[in-house]
């Protein structure tokens, strides 16, 4: 079994390479997510279905998405540090977010996301 962090080490990995497939596996069906918006609030995202969908939103020809840090924090949690990087429409973004999920059956059942930049990033997807 694997520890909560691999786990969504794993959904971060599939999202940076833009595998729907392996998103997916790594999302409960009834999953819930903590969107961060760009007041610095947060978007409750129900479904694994709906969060996948606002994933793949967020098409860029460059995107890299780096886990820099990644913790255990129970039986059930994992927290991860990453770096966002991308590129379009003669842009670029460059912005640190963090992930707190918790993890059952080897799947992320609730994910809590930050971001240091918000309203930047926000302007940035638009």
């Amino acid at each position: 079994m694997p520890d909560p962090a691999s786990v969504v080490r794993g959904l971060i990995e599939a999202f940076s390479a833009q595998r729907e497939e392996d998103m997916r596996a790594a999302l409960a069906e009834d999953m819930t997510a903590y969107v961060t918006n760009a007041e610095g609030g947060v978007d409750r995202v129900h479904g694994r279905d709906s969060y996948v969908r606002r994933l793949l939103a967020l098409k860029a020809p460059v995107l890299s998405v780096t886990v820099t840090q990644s913790v255990t924090v129970s039986a059930d949690q994992g927290l991860l540090m990453v770096e966002i990087r991308a590129e379009r429409k003669g842009r670029s973004l460059h912005n640190f977010s963090a992930f707190l999920a918790t993890v059952r059956d080897d799947q992320v059942s609730e994910l809590w996301m930050v971001e240091a930049l918000p309203a930047y990033s926000d302007e940035f997807w638009q």
